[in-house]
């Protein structure tokens, strides 16, 4: 494949962000065909990296920092990518298309595509500001946790969400004492409910978590030996060494909003990516997106998610399209459990098992009346990409059918002449078994 070289006085793309999205829609505008220069504003001082394995993998210390680039320097040379480290775009005049960066320069753009992500929403309560209470979001945040850890012995995680169990999956195993303060009633509730919020739990209470639900922070204090005390609500309290905080994300729109950008939740997307402004595109966990198979907008904090809508548009940037239209999914690795998650379960009336909890295999489908809204799978990767395909597809499964685990769901899915590579297969057998088993070519 040609890939064209940067005009040196033709159109200008200006990237702003350095995450997934940004690393997608380089590429997909490349091999469409988008010849004007590119440019990648990051205000981080590295090459756009990964963020899910900053909880697991680079948490233990297993892989160095190069490991977790998204792309190598060649791919930016490749593509002809002028990036621009550790700057950040303070203002967009969108009258002009002139970004101003906070060294003081600015940049002219013919096209902007913001992918500028979300920031961890801090925790508001007195004491919150103490040293020893780490994030999880940029390389810099684990960084300064592995630091730590180095000399501690006891963890407090608050948050019952994908970054607080896996981080404290990851620490258990590493042998500190974690306790896990939750705010709802059950974990991941937005995620996951019934039997599997209830398989996930024990199997984090077998691990040794000390997992609290309905637990509401009311106040951190610095204990003399250098620790910190979490006092909740009910009035009981925990001491550890440090605090980790995982309560969720805040979209960075502040650029778009104040350049008057429709934002609400995030930066306002149709499906082909383009913001209320013809020439300026977002993608990522900044956006605020229709979805055609849930019926409503969404904001999504996934890789699938920042890898698809930076596909779209990249696809757009070129003058092409290549709709979002996809049902969202998410996956988190917990001990030796993989979760994948696919669909969005509001509204949902009634559930329904298949397989048991028991067997570490097992999946949960959510219905309203005789509609699959979403699915929980454990250790399932066939049963989740299958599913995906029907939810994808709008191909209707009866809530018998989902429930039986003799009923193999490849009969009801048509044959294709692609097969999807990029969900999360364990290994690559398996993801040749998948495609055999549902009928692709």
């Amino acid at each position: 494949m040609h890939m064209p070289a940067a005009a040196p006085n033709g159109e200008r793309l200006v990237v702003v962000g350095g995450g997934q999205a940004a690393a997608q829609a380089i590429e997909v505008a490349r091999q469409h065909g988008y010849d004007g220069q590119i440019t990648l504003v990051t205000d981080e001082p590295t090459l756009p990296y990964q963020r899910p394995p900053l909880s697991k993998q680079y948490l233990t210390g297993r892989f160095t920092s190069s490991w977790l680039l998204y792309r190598p320097n060649s791919f930016y040379a490749k593509f002809a990518v002028d990036v621009l480290p550790g700057r950040r775009a303070t203002a967009i005049d969108r009258l002009t298309r002139v970004i101003a960066l906070d060294d003081g320069s600015s940049l002219g753009y013919d096209k902007l595509l913001l992918t500028t992500g979300a920031r961890a929403r801090p925790l508001q309560v007195p004491g919150a500001e103490h040293p020893h209470i780490f994030y999880i979001r940029t390389l810099a945040d684990v960084d300064g946790v592995r630091a730590r850890i180095a000399e501690s012995r006891r963890v407090i995680i608050i948050g019952g969400g994908f970054i607080g169990l896996e981080t404290a999956a990851v620490l258990a195993q590493a042998g500190l004492e974690i306790t896990l303060l939750a705010a709802d009633k059950r974990l991941l509730p937005r995620v996951i409910a019934g039997e599997m919020a209830e398989f996930l739990l024990d199997h984090h209470l077998m691990h040794g978590i000390n997992v609290v639900l309905n637990a509401a922070v009311v106040a951190l204090h610095a204990r003399d030996d250098g620790g910190i005390g979490v006092a909740l609500l009910d009035g009981r309290s925990f001491e550890s060494d440090l605090v980790l905080v995982g309560i969720g994300a805040i979209p960075n729109a502040e650029l778009a909003e104040a350049c008057g950008l429709l934002c609400d939740n995030g930066i306002m997307v149709d499906e082909l990516a383009r913001t209320s402004d013809p020439a300026i595109m977002a993608a990522g966990d900044c956006t605020n997106h229709p979805n055609g198979l849930i019926g409503r907008r969404l904001r999504l904090e996934t890789v699938h998610n920042a890898v698809e809508q930076g596909r779209t548009a990249g696809a757009t940037i070129a003058g092409g399209e290549l709709p979002y239209i996809q049902t969202p999914w998410v996956w988190s690795d917990q001990y030796s459990l993989r979760l994948q998650s696919v669909g969005v379960a509001e509204g949902y009336d009634r559930t329904v098992m298949r397989g048991k909890p028991a067997d570490g295999r097992f999946s949960l489908f959510y219905y309203r009346e005789d509609e699959m809204l979403a699915v929980n799978c454990i250790n399932q990767p066939m049963i989740f990409g299958a599913v995906r395909r029907l939810l994808n597809e709008r191909i209707p499964l009866h809530a018998d059918h989902a429930a039986d685990t003799n009923f193999d769901l490849a009969q009801i899915l048509p044959r294709t002449a692609s097969f999807d590579f990029d969900i999360p297969w364990p290994t690559k057998l398996e993801k040749r078994q998948a495609a055999l088993a549902w009928g692709f070519d």
